[in-house]
């Protein structure tokens, strides 16, 4: 069985001080002439007593007027979303109600079409009928007439079959 060695925090610190010691050469600021070492440790990245930086004297400015804010953008929060949304559907429905009512149906069916009714008999077609019945030039539209008056999904009609005609 093997042993499993972790090694201290003392050694992971001497091993991590020659790493960055040998790999990391001694910089000098150009500058201030201050060796990189000495200002940060290494170990842990914090400054250590830097030296004073050297004050240098700025020229006076003149008074300047206070800038404005720059506007702010429009952010909604959930609550203000969920305010919008409510009260588009309210509008939504405050405008459907009043004008809902043209969109229904009227109880009355309108006037029906007067019809005669005609027996298919051998050898005719709805064509043939739709051309006995129309005007020169006008058979396509009384075939669909005929086929809407009498609810026939295509052109087959059979012998003694009755159709409802436009009169006329």
């Amino acid at each position: 069985m093997s042993t499993l060695s972790i090694p201290s925090e003392s050694d992971v610190d001497t091993r991590f001080d020659a790493l960055v010691r040998h790999v990391v050469p001694a910089q000098r600021a150009p500058q201030t002439g201050v060796d990189f070492e000495t200002v940060f440790d290494l170990d842990y990245g914090q400054p250590v007593d830097a030296p004073a930086a050297p004050v240098v004297q700025l020229r006076r400015q003149t008074k300047v007027a206070p800038r404005k804010p720059a506007p702010r953008t429009v952010r909604l929060t959930r609550r203000g979303r969920i305010v919008l949304v409510l009260g588009f559907l309210t509008l939504a429905l405050a405008l459907m109600v009043p004008f809902g009512g043209w969109a229904t149906a009227t109880l009355t069916g309108g006037t029906p079409e007067p019809v005669r009714i005609v027996e298919v008999q051998p050898g005719d077609t709805l064509y043939g009928i739709a051309g006995d019945l129309a005007k020169p030039g006008h058979i396509r539209d009384m075939v669909h007439r005929i086929q809407e008056l009498n609810s026939l999904p295509g052109g087959q009609i059979e012998e003694g079959q009755k159709l409802a005609v436009p009169r006329g």
